[in-house]
């Protein structure tokens, strides 16, 4: 019986994984047989991340970019398109937070780096890599949401805002690209976004494997 877990062949673009949670899962679909790419703002951490992928016999391309930077985000896709000729799956995990207190404390500069990194962001992501999909009738989008989306908390209020907002944007994607009652033939694709929402992690050691 065929592992249905299995994922070779299959183009997965992860943003923010060279370090955490985005670093985890990229090793775990590289695992299952996905080409993944690797990308950051540092490319030095996305060589390392991507090193440890090679070294496992895991297929890894690097790619840095800014996603509050749609010039960016959009060259992300188009060399991951490239070089592998599509994406199979998209992982929105980069996120930022420069601000910690009330609300009354969160200054218009700081909003506005927490929504265009954590939402438009994903926007631009997903309105560049969902098409590609559709037309081919498969794929997958994970929003990397938080359980700050869905309670609220005193010192983290504008980050949970956007997290929030991630849970509109898959909702809406999945309406969008996912529904029969859709008009338009892409529009039939069953390209439904789903959003995960971990709570607080430890930055994870990553030793030598056997």
């Amino acid at each position: 019986m065929k592992d249905p877990f299995r994922l070779d062949g299959m183009v997965a673009l992860i943003t923010g994984s060279s370090r955490g949670i985005g670093r985890a899962i990229a090793e775990s679909m590289a695992r299952q047989g996905a080409r993944v790419v690797i990308s950051s703002r540092k490319a030095d951490a996305c060589e390392e991340a991507a090193a440890a992928i090679r070294a496992e016999g895991g297929e890894a391309l690097v790619i840095p970019c800014n996603v509050s930077r749609k010039a960016e985000v959009e060259n992300l896709v188009a060399q991951t398109l490239k070089q592998w000729g599509r994406i199979d799956a998209l992982v929105a995990n980069a996120a930022v937070n420069p601000a910690f207190g009330p609300m009354s404390a969160l200054s218009d500069d700081a909003f506005d780096k927490i929504m265009t990194a954590n939402v438009k962001s994903t926007m631009w992501l997903c309105n560049l890599a969902i098409p590609g999909m559709a037309e081919r009738g498969s794929g997958a989008v994970i929003i990397i949401s938080s359980i700050a989306g869905i309670r609220g908390a005193a010192m983290i209020g504008g980050y949970g805002l956007s997290k929030a907002a991630d849970f509109a944007l898959a909702r809406n994607y999945a309406v969008e690209w996912g529904a029969e009652e859709c008009p338009g033939e892409l529009h039939r694709a069953g390209i439904g976004p789903h959003r995960v929402c971990p709570g607080p992690v430890g930055e994870p050691r990553y030793p030598s494997r056997p």
